[in-house]
């Protein structure tokens, strides 16, 4: 069973993947085009966490969420990311400290 649920996982994670490239291609024409910072869109890393949203680190971009719209969770660069207890985040910003993200509120839980 867990072969399966790991495959079932994989092809959602591409089919959200593939979603989510298109999505920022033109968000980020959209904000260069807005004057915005010329940074690139370059994922650094992605994390797939609660029913069907993806977390995806954009660097000095932030740390975003797509779940079919974009939504910034935050500005910090995420050093690491893990999901755990069926729809949470736990974030290493670093010097920042230790967070955790329920979909709602972050809540930081070590220095």
């Amino acid at each position: 069973m867990t072969g399966i649920k790991l495959t079932i996982s994989i092809i959602i994670v591409v089919v959200l993947l593939t979603v989510m490239i298109t999505d920022v291609t033109r968000y980020g024409s959209s904000a260069k085009a807005q004057g915005v910072s010329a940074l690139p869109w370059t994922p650094q890393a992605m994390q797939a966490w609660g029913q069907n949203n993806v977390a995806i680190d954009f660097g000095a971009r932030g740390l975003w969420s797509y779940d079919g719209n974009w939504i910034q969770l935050s500005r910090l660069d995420p050093r690491h990311m893990e999901s755990w207890g069926g729809g949470q985040l736990a974030i290493d910003f670093g010097p920042h400290g230790l967070w955790t993200y329920d979909g709602r509120s972050w809540l930081k839980i070590s220095l």
